[in-house]
């Protein structure tokens, strides 16, 4: 990294901590500035509750938050490994501020060369991936319209500012958002998104995949620093409908509810997938000797594959065409049941590995359920990729060389 581009990124990392550069330099010298009764002062809560949030840590009784919920619509290209599609976005204003302008976030834009995260990655491999990478990818945007107009956007690095057409009004104002995106995804997308090759075809992990609004709050206004690979997500809670396209020969687990499974699974494995529903051992509902056989799939080019997922934060999915699939069903206190999947190929397949992942997604589920709380979600996916452990609402993507103990300790959507 030359000179320039490392003091741009050193005051761009110190600012979002809110040290000056000075105070940074200062503590480089060899006398500490460290002072801890500072450190420790009786005032260091200084924020002692408000109308939105209490002191004791409980909503106020003025607490809001804003929402966000998406109609999306994408096709899977195995062949250029491209993600193309269009995003509806409902977003309702709760605070008590008139917006004129919203924040999206997209993520995908840090796989591009020119992305503030390419610039801070180190020069080898790391979780985040790896500044020597010659990919570059990143979202094509287009089409983008505002309560039905075109609008004016820019888009900077991972961030995109829309501007309204009309300020949202304060206290439930909504607007509809609305695009057309592509990208290619990442073989390694900072250990959230890739593809894993594997002999019976590839398996993509698609997360950090669609433009989604950034959270507006009484804290911060608009969180809108660009991403760089670290950190969980901070995000608005909505629901979520989802339609994949993909090759009929690939099989696509989203975490939500599938509405269509009668039009994407065969007789034979729809008798199966229901079966599993109500079953306290795991079922086969498309067997390692089923992968190869092009009867193991509907008889068409593709396929759509349908989803719902209520009051979440995100929603990600993978399809591959070397899925073994199997399920059993998860009892909840309430009496409720959800469904346990795992999705693999055959390479994760036997010596206590991946066909165990589905008793204990199972497992894990229903013990947290009765130490904390019933389990929200209609699914609890396992995916077997290369992506080491990043869990979303209802799936997640694990090591697809992980066994016995490293399996179970992945388990937990």
């Amino acid at each position: 990294m030359n000179k320039s581009i490392f003091k741009i990124t050193l005051g761009l990392l110190l600012a979002q901590i809110g040290i000056s550069e000075g105070t940074f330099a200062q503590t480089q010298k060899s006398e500490s500035v460290y002072d801890y009764k500072e450190a420790f002062s009786p005032i260091f809560y200084k924020n002692n509750g408000n109308v939105y949030r209490s002191a004791s840590g409980k909503p106020g009784n003025q607490y809001w938050q804003n929402a966000a919920s998406y109609d999306i619509k994408v096709s899977l290209d195995d062949k250029t490994h491209e993600v193309k599609g269009t995003v509806k976005i409902h977003y309702t204003n709760n605070s008590p501020d008139e917006l004129g302008f919203i924040w999206l976030q997209l993520e995908q834009n840090m796989f591009s060369q020119e992305s503030i995260g390419q610039a801070v990655v180190p020069l080898t491999n790391s979780r985040y991936g790896d500044a020597g990478s010659d990919f570059d990818g990143g979202y094509t945007i287009s089409n983008v319209t505002g309560a039905g107009k075109d609008v004016k956007y820019s888009i900077n690095d991972t961030r995109m500012r829309i501007d309204l057409p009309t300020p949202l009004a304060a206290k439930g104002g909504k607007v509809e958002l609305s695009m057309d995106f592509s990208y290619i995804v990442p073989q390694y997308g900072a250990d959230r998104t890739g593809i894993l090759p594997t002999e019976n075809g590839d398996i993509y992990a698609i997360a950090q995949w669609y433009p989604k609004v950034s959270v507006y709050d009484d804290i911060m206004g608009w969180n809108a620093l660009p991403y760089t690979g670290p950190g969980e997500f901070y995000m608005e809670y909505g629901d979520f409908n989802v339609e994949v396209t993909a090759p009929a020969n690939h099989i696509v687990v989203l975490g939500g509810e599938l509405l269509n499974p009668e039009e994407v699974w065969t007789k034979e494995q729809l008798d199966r997938y229901n079966k599993a529903k109500s079953s306290d051992k795991t079922v086969i509902i498309r067997s390692q000797d089923e992968v190869t056989n092009k009867n193991s799939r509907p008889n068409k080019s593709t396929l759509t594959w349908k989803y719902r997922l209520e009051n979440a934060r995100d929603v990600a999915w993978a399809s591959s065409k070397a899925f073994i699939i199997d399920g059993a069903q998860i009892n909840l206190v309430s009496g409720k049941k959800a469904l346990a999947l795992s999705a693999y190929p055959k390479e994760s397949n036997g010596g206590n590995a991946w066909e165990r992942s589905t008793e204990y997604t199972k497992a894990s589920i229903e013990y947290y359920s009765k130490k904390w709380m019933d389990y929200p979600y209609p699914v609890a996916i396992n995916v077997a990729s290369n992506v080491g452990g990043m869990e979303y609402p209802a799936i997640v993507f694990c090591g697809s060389r992980a066994k016995a103990g490293s399996l179970w300790g992945c388990n937990g959507p």
